[in-house]
């Protein structure tokens, strides 16, 4: 009998080329951060992010305006995925290291899962040793220690608010589906955004007067954009192009890989140190969710 590799479907295409952009993303934003106040960077990049995919939308299928029946969904999944979730992310990104944000916005299947425990999935036993193997892990990376309390490199705030972050992304993730069926990656994608960037836009001025527009370099710029169109807009649309294909049980596998491109870009382009207690527990965070996303595969 001969064994035939799988043949890779444009769901994978997509999935792939995201992860690879969003791995990137923090480094980049990270670059960009030492210029830009988190709030004024966030609600600047998602503007620009959903006045592209509003663009597309017009392209592809015309501006038609959400049903009454369809907007509070929409500007929930937009509050909760944009405003919140990357009003959260920036002011992470800017106390903590990009590395370790990656490895702990990793964590957010495992957020997913529980909240599917909490609405009836029953999980197997092994499930649940895989959700305890991801938080150790993430104890690791955030504690840098395996003897000592430490919890060093980077902020403990920032670490945690990636927490909060991939709780939110967990949300976002697991009451999606529906509408993406529903209505199409773009037409979400587009309009969810676009709430979120509008209800984001206020909160920036607060740090306006603390912008230096003088010192964005057009390497500064270019970064800008690539966090804005390329991860903000192109990647929320073929990660859920991606889901809309694959579905969400075979999609979330590649959630995996981010934490790996981020931890490669960190190191190359940041210089940023990752110790042998951090490499430790981002392989127990990704071995912990490859354990919990097979026995709920197995169990479903």
């Amino acid at each position: 009998m001969k064994f035939r590799f799988p043949v890779p479907d444009r769901g994978d295409v997509f999935l792939l080329l995201t992860v690879i952009i969003w791995g990137n993303t923090f480094p980049t934003a990270k670059y960009v951060l030492d210029v830009l106040p988190p709030t004024v960077y966030a609600s600047t990049r998602y503007l620009l992010a959903a006045i592209t995919l509003m663009l597309a939308l017009a392209w592809r299928q015309g501006l038609k305006p959400p049903r009454r029946q369809d907007i509070l969904p929409l500007f929930a999944l937009g509050l909760l995925g944009i405003t919140l979730m990357q009003l959260l992310w920036a002011n992470a990104l800017s106390l903590t290291t990009a590395s370790k944000g990656a490895i702990l916005v990793a964590v957010s299947p495992i957020w997913a899962m529980l909240i599917g425990s909490l609405r009836g999935q029953r999980l197997k036993w092994q499930a649940w040793i895989g959700v305890m193997l991801s938080f150790a892990g993430v104890f690791l990376v955030i504690n840098n220690s395996i003897t000592a309390i430490t919890f060093g490199g980077g902020s403990l705030t920032g670490d945690l608010l990636f927490l909060v972050v991939a709780f939110c992304w967990a949300c976002y993730s697991v009451f999606s589906p529906p509408y993406l069926a529903r209505l199409g990656a773009l037409y979400v994608s587009a309009w969810s955004m676009l709430f979120g960037a509008l209800t984001l836009a206020p909160v920036m001025i607060f740090q306006l007067d603390d912008v230096h527009w003088e010192a964005m370099r057009p390497s500064h710029w270019a970064a800008f954009l690539f966090t804005a169109i390329m991860a903000g807009a192109l990647g929320y649309l073929s990660w859920y192009g991606g889901i809309a294909r694959l579905g969400v049980a075979r999609s979330v596998v590649y959630s995996y890989l981010i934490p790996v491109f981020a931890l490669l870009s960190a190191v190359a382009f940041l210089g940023e140190h990752v110790s042998a207690v951090q490499s430790l527990g981002a392989a127990i965070v990704i071995g912990g969710l490859i354990l919990t996303r097979l026995n709920v595969a197995k169990s479903a």
